[in-house]
């Protein structure tokens, strides 16, 4: 299945680029696409995120994308990675056609035990890119030791839900999940704090501490979010009574969920991480509640109090939420100024590369 947006009147500069992405829909890859103004196309057969089934629908997406190619013949393709056989496939095209590869990789592919196997892969395309995004300077370093051209960009800054939504509704190629206009308007319970986690129980999210730390705040209620398929086989066993599992969010039932929280949280064990659920926060104007990692102390300078990965950490940084939490909001409102200012300036950077291709 595959899922595209085509612009009538694209800028000639941009005319002959596309963004490419093997995944159901991937909001990094379409916010970029549409502040480039070129057509996106997402490309997924199967279910997601089961690795025991990849070698198979990989075959499936690299025919299609080959296909996609040669139907569009473009000069310049944006195409993320992980996986790297996505931009394998557009490298080993280019081969016949001469397109050039503008490759964005998200750093836990460079580090995650999932994709570290593929490293010598990721260097190997990375270094006949004509251009790599990668969002912080510690990875750009590396990229440029390996001999790869490279601008260090972070993710777009989030426009309105909205416009979130919109893009995600055009371009989602998994129809059957999407879900009916939202119903919900709150997720308060009895006028306690309300926690939104984003959440999708990966390897780097700690859960387990989240319901400790929930039973020691019986004044605060956590509403946990992601496909209860992928969570652990026990884990309704010990949920206290102040959590709830509120399944795979998206589109407005998933906004709707966050604009009802007091505070965002989101937790990782990847030091260099720069986690989207956070920058949905951002967004909203919600005080941050995030995991102690350098990345994300790095990027998310203000509006938010950083825990480490404990129940006890989780607990004194619910407390100093609800101590602070007028200050932090007007905090992460400046925050997101700052935040769409720095990213201005580096995305002319890009600009300036794409159109000198």
């Amino acid at each position: 299945m595959t899922s595209v947006l085509t612009k009538s009147t694209l800028p000639a500069r941009r005319a002959h680029m596309l963004a490419l992405a093997w995944a159901p829909f991937e909001a990094r890859t379409a916010l970029f696409a549409d502040r480039l103004q070129v057509p996106v196309f997402f490309v997924h057969f199967l279910l997601y995120k089961r690795p025991y089934i990849a070698p198979f629908k990989y075959v499936l997406q690299a025919f299609k994308t080959w296909a996609i190619l040669l139907r569009e013949r473009p000069q310049l393709v944006y195409v993320l990675n992980p996986p790297v056989f996505a931009p394998l496939c557009v490298w080993l095209y280019s081969l016949f056609t001469g397109t050039k590869l503008v490759i964005d990789t998200h750093p836990p592919a460079l580090y995650s035990r999932k994709w570290a196997w593929t490293v010598p892969l990721q260097r190997f395309v990375i270094k006949r890119a004509y251009l790599n995004i990668i969002d912080q300077e510690r990875f750009a370093d590396q990229f440029r030791q390996w001999g790869a051209q490279v601008v260090t960009l972070t993710n777009p800054p989030r426009p309105r839900p909205e416009k979130i939504i919109e893009l995600e509704r055009a371009h989602s190629v998994d129809k059957a999940a999407e879900q009916p206009k939202s119903t919900v308007t709150r997720t308060r319970q009895d006028g306690l704090f309300e926690v939104a986690v984003v959440n999708t129980f990966a390897a780097d999210e700690p859960l387990d501490i989240i319901l400790q730390a929930a039973y020691a705040l019986p004044d605060a209620h956590f509403s946990i979010m992601g496909d209860l398929s992928m969570a652990p086989a026990d884990v309704h066993q010990s949920t206290p009574p102040n959590v709830t599992f509120t399944g795979y969010l998206r589109g407005e039932a998933y906004w709707d969920a966050l604009r009802a929280a007091n505070a965002v949280m989101v937790l990782t064990t990847y030091p260099y991480s720069v986690l989207g659920g956070a920058q949905d926060g951002v967004t909203l104007g919600k005080p941050l509640l995030l995991s102690d990692q350098p990345a994300l102390r790095e990027f998310f300078t203000s509006g938010v109090v950083f825990i480490p990965n404990t129940a006890g950490g989780i607990v004194a940084g619910v407390r100093a939420v609800m101590r602070d939490e007028t200050h932090l909001i007007q905090a992460v409102k400046w925050l997101a100024l700052q935040q769409e200012a720095a990213w201005q300036a580096r995305f002319g950077e890009l600009l300036r590369a794409i159109e000198q291709a």
